[in-house]
C-alpha cells in the first residue's frame, strides 16, 4: 500500500468515526465535567499508553486552558502523571493497581472519574472504575468498538466506532477539544459579565 493511499483511507475512517458518534453521550459527557465545578467535586482521568498521555492533555486542558478570570475553575487530575507514585505501586503491589491505589488516597462520593481506552479492557482502568462504583463516584468512559469491561462498569460511555488505536485516540482528543474549547467560551462570556457587572 502506498502512503498516500493509507492517508486518504485514514482520513476517511476518522472522518465516519467522528460522523456517527453519539451526540447525546458526548453532552452527557460535558454536563458530567460541568457538574462537578458546580458541586466542588473532582474529575480524574486515566488510561495507558496514548491513552495515558491523552489523559494528561485532558488534565491540562481543564485544569488550565479553559479557565478565564473570575471564573471557577475545575479541580482535576491526570492519574498518569506522577512517575515516581506510579512506580512505587507497580513495583510493589502491581501495575494493575496504579490507578485505584491513588484514588484511595483521593477519591471521593460525587467524584467523577474517565477512563480512556481502545481495548476498552485495560486491567488497571477496570479495577479503578470498580473502586470508584462502590465509593459512590460517577463512572465515564471513551473506549472503541470492542467496548470490553470499561463499558460495562460505566454511567456514561462513549464508544467509538472504530479498533483502530489511532482513530480511537484520536476521537478521545477530539471530544476534549470539542467540550473544554466550549466551556472556554462560557467562560469568556461569564467573565465579561463578571466585569460589565
Amino acid at each position: 500500500m502506498m502512503f498516500q493511499s493509507y492517508f486518504t483511507e485514514y482520513r476517511s475512517e476518522f472522518i465516519k468515526a467522528l460522523q456517527t458518534l453519539d451526540f447525546t453521550v458526548i453532552e452527557q459527557i460535558f454536563e458530567s465535567i460541568k457538574s462537578t465545578r458546580e458541586n466542588n467535586q473532582q474529575i480524574f482521568v486515566i488510561g495507558n499508553g496514548g491513552s495515558a498521555a491523552s489523559a494528561s492533555h485532558w488534565a491540562c486542558d481543564f485544569g488550565k486552558g479553559v479557565n478565564v478570570e473570575g471564573v471557577e475553575r475545575f479541580r482535576i487530575l491526570s492519574l498518569t502523571d506522577n512517575l515516581p507514585f506510579i512506580s512505587a505501586l507497580g513495583n510493589d503491589m502491581s501495575y494493575g493497581d496504579i490507578f485505584v491505589e491513588q484514588l484511595k488516597n483521593y477519591l471521593k462520593p460525587g467524584d467523577v472519574v474517565i477512563g480512556l481506552s481502545v481495548s476498552g479492557n485495560s486491567e488497571n482502568v477496570v479495577r479503578a472504575f470498580q473502586y470508584a462504583k462502590k465509593t459512590g463516584a460517577k463512572v465515564i468512559s471513551l473506549v472503541g468498538e470492542k467496548e470490553g469491561r470499561m463499558k460495562e462498569l460505566s454511567d456514561i460511555s462513549l464508544v467509538i466506532p472504530s479498533s483502530d488505536y489511532g482513530i480511537v485516540e484520536d476521537v478521545h482528543m477530539y471530544v476534549n477539544h470539542v467540550i473544554s474549547q466550549y466551556i472556554k467560551k462560557e467562560n469568556e462570556l461569564k467573565g465579561a459579565l463578571s466585569i460589565n457587572g
